[in-house]
């Protein structure tokens, strides 16, 4: 784990949750986890998290794509923007530089695991709009999915879901393409050698190659669960 972090706290003209709130919350977050807090962004009462005027948010962007610091800490997901768009677009951005975000009511959000950063949009949306029902459900739903090993995410190419939409089985005709890509890699085929014979970019090659292992159980009729965990035979409810 990183050892810097930084915060990052807003409050909107509804909420009832002080900034200096946020910020305590943040900051015991920070210290559980063994952060070093070097640095408070504070927008202010009434402030947009999104809007890119405002100069602290503005400056804890520049700063993150500057590699400043590695760590984000905000109380939740709504305090990251106020808009869903714009939060999955900065999401995206602060991976792509190197920042971990971390938010006090979930933890560290895993780009790799698709449902750490949905709930935290869903999470987002009830608080901007009083959806908590929806939100709750949609939880027990990613909760039931991870007890049960099921596949969470749109699926990689090359894989669907099962008639039950719990497990990835392979694409008739793509599983081939697939194939291919790893009969041509055994030749000595470069990865742009290879994306002329096969319809997908070089990163979904490379992604491709690095879970050989999978695809090839897939092939053979196995499925695939949560993580991408090979199940064979898949599993049966109770």
């Amino acid at each position: 784990m990183t050892d810097t972090a930084r915060i990052y706290a807003r409050l909107s003209d509804h909420s009832n949750r002080s900034i200096q709130g946020q910020i305590d919350d943040c900051r015991e977050y920070a210290d559980r986890q063994g952060f070093n807090i070097d640095h408070v962004y504070n927008e202010g009462q009434g402030q947009s998290g999104w809007d890119e005027s405002r100069d602290e948010y503005s400056l804890m962007l520049n700063d993150a794509e500057s590699g400043e610091f590695n760590a984000l800490i905000v109380r939740d997901g709504s305090r990251f923007g106020r808009d869903k768009r714009e939060r999955i677009r900065r999401f995206f951005d602060l991976d792509d530089w190197g920042v971990q975000l971390h938010t006090v009511s979930r933890g560290y959000v895993d780009p790799e695991d698709p449902s750490d950063f949905l709930m935290e949009v869903f999470k987002a949306m009830s608080d901007d709009h009083g959806k908590r029902g929806e939100v709750e459900r949609l939880e027990a739903e990613m909760e039931k999915r991870r007890q049960n090993g099921w596949f969470i995410g749109e699926p990689p190419a090359g894989l669907q879901y099962d008639e039950e939409k719990q497990y990835l089985e392979a694409v008739k005709g793509e599983i081939d393409d697939v194939m291919r890509v790893y009969q041509l890699r055994d030749e000595g085929a470069t990865y742009r050698d290879i994306a002329e014979e096969v319809p997908w970019t070089l990163p979904t090659i490379g992604k491709l190659i690095d879970r050989r292992e999978q695809y090839e159980s897939v092939k053979n009729g196995a499925v695939l669960g949560r993580d991408l965990t090979i199940v064979r035979p898949k599993p049966t409810e109770s």
